[in-house]
């Protein structure tokens, strides 16, 4: 007896350990699926193996009966652990929730818990309990209640169920799923023939719960050889029920023989789509499959109207084959997601004040975003082949080209420029560039553009105004203490001899103040800027000027001058008035002035339609040679304040105007000419608005 107590008792105990070992290995790969359900089955193996150990050990009927009571706990789970594990296995796991388990366990578990331990008072699952000898083994007598074939009966039927599922899923897998399967059919299987040969009466000693110690080994070689729980087959309706793209089976008639739900989803009557004409449950395919004339494969995609939207489907058609052609298989992936954000980017693109322009590595424009319509005028497709820098400004291309080297540069890189728009003008540009050449999405070099002309204008309107405030200070600080001195020594000489001489140097020191106190506030108060300029009589304006330059002995001579010129008639009359003024300061008063058309800017090439120039010539001294006229505060005048021409140029370029100081042929002195001036020649209806000839000379 002691001998064959203990062989079977260590052999049931190494069983048990087994199972508990199988559940840590197992729980080590919690998130791997059927991790629960084999954890179940394990644990309660090791209940039913431990149980028959101690049953075997105690050798005394009521320790006896009590161990196979708590033995039969995990004698009636493993059947339901079993067939719980396999549906999970084998795919079927929808079938695994708490209420199908909950039925599932309901008999085995009340015959468990409630008719074994109670047994005495009912005899349903034991008729007589006693102790008998098997060779030199005390094992229980067996005599079975009616119950006891119930909830075997239930029991073989759960095994079965789970074996039918195992070998079904083995002869239908692929070699390694196959090889899983057989190893669990190879556990379980001697376990099952090991109760049933016992149920039976066919051996005396109930052999099933040492053979659960053999189905842990072969289950430990699935587990890690073969990556039992890693590794687990997911059956086909379970992918193709849950994969988010639609597929849809045609027989070689285009009838929807197989659908998912996510095809489902696209019909607009699925329960009645089997067996009907896919153009019929699915109109929006028709243009889609009348390319299917080939037997290749095509691929397009597929507009669907939803009420008020519109979904968008990667279509693809795929022939299926079996020897001859046996139908084909319709696969519908949504890119509606993806379309919304494609058209919010383009419509972002497309609307947005930058510009976006995509160059090869030789910078020829491979790609132009439609903004460039909206801010230059060019059309986009109009763009493309062109090479960027033929756009830029002459003066320009050096500094972009420098910024950007052969447009290769893999660092954004920021560079300002003039670019010409499609209506002739020139644009200020800022632009960014990136070298995405060897990104393959893009292919090419990124250059990111905004308009910066109005920024660049006030730019340069503040650089005048900073540049007017200098002068002023300088004009302030230097040029008014000149006449200071003077007033300062002339003073102090009156009051020592009381000669009246010194108070007219006093007085004309004084005057000097007053025109560089005024010349100076039309520098700050005016410089460069003009108002809207109109169509003005320039004659009427020019005697105007005449009458203000404050001496009568000059002589104007007035030649026939244009119409009408386009200018600010204020700024106008200051520009006249000051060349007057310099002609008298540096002729004297008797100085003869001449003011006319240049005749010869007409016919001058380059010399814009529409435009003329004026000219103010006197028989003064002339001009000095290389020398800045124009410069602030420049004059050969003891009595100048060298700001009338100052004045002069910036009215002139104020208009976009050009001016350039010659000698004078005819009065061998100074000449002014002005050039490109708008006109406009308007035929008047009466003689009061053309320019009267002028007589050949005007007293001041």
């Amino acid at each position: 007896m002691a001998g064959l107590q203990a062989l079977i008792v260590p052999l049931l105990l190494f069983s048990t350990a087994l199972s508990v070992g199988l559940i840590v290995v197992a729980r080590q790969s919690r998130e791997e699926s059927g991790v629960r359900e084999f954890t179940f089955l394990m644990l309660a193996a090791a209940i039913w193996s431990g149980a028959h150990a101690l049953q075997f050990a105690a050798g005394d009927l009521r320790w006896m009966l009590l161990w196979r009571t708590v033995g039969y706990v995990g004698h009636n789970l493993v059947p339901v652990g079993f067939l719980v594990f396999m549906l999970t296995y084998t795919g079927s796991s929808e079938w695994v929730t708490r209420r199908t388990v909950a039925l599932l366990a309901a008999e085995p578990l009340f015959v468990a818990v409630v008719l074994t331990p109670t047994n005495p008072l009912h005899h349903l699952i034991y008729a007589e309990v006693g102790v008998e000898q098997v060779g030199s083994l005390a094992i229980l007598a067996r005599s079975f209640g009616p119950w006891y074939w119930v909830n075997t009966t239930y029991n073989y039927l759960l095994v079965t169920a789970g074996l039918v599922l195992c070998l079904r899923m083995a002869l239908g897998s692929r070699q390694h799923y196959r090889r899983q399967g057989t190893a669990l059919l190879a556990g379980a299987v001697p376990a099952f023939a090991a109760n049933v040969a016992w149920v039976l009466g066919l051996t005396p000693i109930d052999y099933t719960p040492l053979t659960l110690g053999f189905l842990g080994v072969v289950w430990g070689i699935a587990l890690f050889r073969y990556r039992l729980l890693d590794l687990v087959p997911v059956a086909r309706d379970t992918v193709l029920d849950n994969i988010r793209d639609g597929y849809m089976v045609l027989d070689d008639q285009f009838r929807i023989v197989d659908l998912n739900p996510a095809a489902r989803d696209v019909l607009d009557d699925p329960d009645d789509a089997l067996g009907t004409p896919v153009v019929e449950a699915f109109p929006a395919c028709v243009d889609f499959l009348d390319r299917t004339d080939s037997e290749a494969e095509i691929r397009d995609e597929i507009v669907v109207e939803d009420g008020d939207s519109k979904r968008y489907f990667d279509a693809e058609l795929t022939t299926l084959r079996d020897a001859r052609i046996t139908g084909r298989l319709l696969l519908l992936r949504d890119i509606t997601g993806r379309r919304s954000v494609e058209q919010w980017y383009r419509t972002l693109t497309e609307q947005s004040t930058d510009i976006v322009t995509v160059t090869d590595a030789e910078g020829r424009i491979s790609y132009q975003s439609p903004s460039a319509e909206r801010v230059l005028g060019y059309d986009a497709a109009d763009l493309v082949g062109t090479p960027l820098v033929e756009l830029v400004h002459p003066d320009d291309r050096m500094a972009v080209q420098e910024r950007f080297p052969d447009w290769g540069s893999s660092e954004e890189a920021a560079v300002e420029y003039r670019i010409e728009a499609a209506d002739g003008t020139w644009r200020w540009i800022e632009s960014r560039g990136r070298n995405l050449l060897d990104d393959p999405t893009v292919g090419g070099i990124v250059v990111n553009s905004r308009e910066i002309t109005e920024r660049k204008h006030h730019e340069q309107d503040l650089e005048r105004k900073n540049d007017r405030l200098d002068r002023f200070a300088t004009l302030v600080s230097h040029d008014l203490r000149n006449p200071l001195t003077v007033i300062d020594g002339r003073l102090e000489f009156a009051e020592e001899t009381g000669d009246p001489e010194h108070f007219a140097a006093i007085s004309t020191a004084v005057e000097r103040m007053e025109r560089l106190i005024d010349d100076m506030l039309t520098l700050a108060r005016k410089g460069a800027v003009v108002g809207d300029p109109a169509s003005v009589d320039p004659v009427p304006i020019v005697q105007d000027a005449w009458a203000h330059t404050g001496t009568a002995d000059a002589t104007i001579d007035l030649e026939p001058l244009p119409d009408t010129v386009v200018a600010d008639p204020d700024r106008l009359r200051e520009l006249f008035e000051n060349l007057f003024r310099n002609a008298v300061e540096h002729g004297g008063p008797d100085v003869t002035v001449a003011v006319g058309t240049v005749e010869a800017c007409a016919d001058a090439p380059g010399t814009p339609p529409g435009t003329t120039g004026l000219y103010v010539a006197d028989d003064g001294p002339g001009l000095p040679d290389d020398a800045d006229v124009f410069e602030h505060g420049f004059t050969t005048s003891d009595g100048g304040t060298g700001f009338g021409l100052s004045i002069v140029a910036d009215i002139v370029d104020a208009h976009g105007w050009t001016i350039t100081g010659t000698e004078c042929e005819d009065l061998e002195g100074a000449r002014f000419e002005i050039t490109g001036i708008e006109t406009t020649r308007e035929t008047a209806a009466t003689g009061d608005t053309t320019n009267p000839e002028s007589e050949p000379s005007h007293s001041g």
